[in-house]
């Protein structure tokens, strides 16, 4: 990656703002061609009461979901149309919030996160996916120019991302993000 001259967005206040606004991300938005890497790891619960059919499905969904989700953050337009199919309108809502602030600070990322090690478990009418989350590869930028250290350290080594989801008559839909602490998974 190359140095770049960085343009501040602003006071401290709003370094702060860009701080708490990327530390929110569960989306963690492209104009990147190359896939997410989900890693090749998805395994179903033993337990799970799903088909193997819905764990193949919900990987897919998984891994075009981030698509979405990178191109969303990536791009300087806020078009959630982009989330369409993928998330209920209660977690739409909350994406829509944190994007705005993070467009009317002039912000957007570029790159990619790395996700793998992705586990799914069905059961009937309920999934919940679990993977391994790294924004080391995925900037914070303005103007163009790539701000640096404002991605949260904790956010650049790998973490435990977590979703639960519902089907409904459209399809799987993420209904939640959950905290890191409630992982099942470990990816030190």
């Amino acid at each position: 990656m190359r140095n770049k001259r960085i343009r501040r967005a602003g006071p401290a206040a709003g370094l702060a703002l860009i701080l708490a606004t990327v530390a929110g991300c569960s989306s963690d938005g492209g104009n990147n061609e190359d896939p997410i890497d989900t890693g090749d790891t998805s395994s179903p619960s033993p337990d799970a009461e799903g088909g193997e059919g819905d764990e193949a499905d919900l990987a897919e969904f998984y891994a075009a979901y981030w698509d979405a989700l990178v191109e969303l953050e990536n791009s300087e337009e806020l078009n959630v149309e982009l989330l369409d199919g993928f998330v209920t309108g209660e977690l739409l809502e909350g994406e829509v919030s944190r994007l705005r602030d993070f467009r009317a600070n002039g912000l957007s990322r570029s790159g990619e996160p790395v996700i793998e090690d992705v586990t799914i478990t069905v059961d009937e009418d309920t999934a919940r996916i679990e993977s391994c989350k790294s924004e080391e590869g995925w900037d914070v930028v303005t103007g163009g120019e790539v701000i640096p250290n404002v991605v949260p350290e904790e956010l650049l080594a790998f973490h435990p991302y977590v979703v639960t989801l519902e089907r409904t008559s459209e399809g799987w839909l993420i209904n939640e993000t959950l905290p890191q602490e409630e992982a099942t998974i470990s990816c030190s």
